[in-house]
């Protein structure tokens, strides 16, 4: 009797090139997923699908500016063209700029804004017409402890990830009965090259952290179902 491959499932992450994006593009090939890399620094993502390819996972890089709705509408537009399906998308993009505001220029707000709260806007908007096609899927935003509670010389990163909380939980609620489920996950502050750079950490400051890798396997499992939580919960990842 002949048999029916079926396709590999596939995650769209967007930040991919390195800390939690690329992680959790790693935990997906595990698990066996097909990978679309969304990362706007061609270097670092080609890296991560070198990498990934490497390791026998199939996995595609697109340059992606998740700030600019062309650039993904185009990079969905290539992910189903490529893989033919779509199941899971993680916005995970996202800068961070640590100063009190009044030092804070409108140019680094407003990129602020544009990454963190507008990219996974537009991404999710971009997404829905195939997930609600397939009835199925789900869409994870990675947001923050600073999007539970606000904290100075952060206000800027913290509006926007309290929206990301607030984006995710209406979200959930809009497609409640379609099939395509909504979270948002919230890490403590996590070692990664952003963070240090941000944060100024010394590598005893470090070894205390979140490692990326830990933030991942949660985005996964609740993308398998091996996590149940209600659509539109915000999960915590502090250890």
């Amino acid at each position: 009797m002949k048999t029916t491959r079926r396709p590999a499932p596939v995650a769209l992450v967007t930040g991919a090139g390195r800390g939690i994006g690329r992680a959790t593009a790693e935990a997906f090939a595990v698990k066996g997923y097909a990978v679309a890399l969304a990362e706007l620094r061609p270097g670092l993502g080609r890296r991560t699908e070198r990498a990934l390819r490497a390791a026998g996972a199939t996995a595609r890089f697109f340059r992606t500016d998740v700030a600019d709705a062309r650039s993904v509408a185009q990079t969905v537009r290539l992910t189903l063209r490529r893989f033919g399906r779509l199941d899971c998308v993680v916005n995970n993009a996202g800068v961070l700029d640590v100063a009190p505001l009044v030092e804070l220029s409108v140019a680094r707000i407003d990129r602020m804004l544009a990454v963190n709260l507008r990219g996974p806007l537009i991404v999710a908007r971009a997404v829905l017409p195939a997930l609600l096609r397939r009835g199925a899927g789900s869409i994870i935003n990675v947001s923050s402890q600073l999007g539970r509670f606000g904290a100075g010389d952060y206000v800027t990163y913290c509006a926007t990830k309290f929206g990301v909380v607030g984006l995710s939980e209406a979200l959930a609620m809009e497609l409640a009965g379609t099939g395509v489920r909504v979270w948002a996950v919230c890490p403590g502050l996590v070692d990664t090259q952003m963070a240090r750079r941000a944060v100024g950490l010394s590598p005893r400051e470090r070894a205390g952290l979140l490692r990326p890798e830990r933030v991942a396997r949660v985005i996964v499992d609740l993308a398998t179902g091996r996590m149940r939580m209600a659509r539109g919960a915000a999960v915590d990842v502090v250890r």
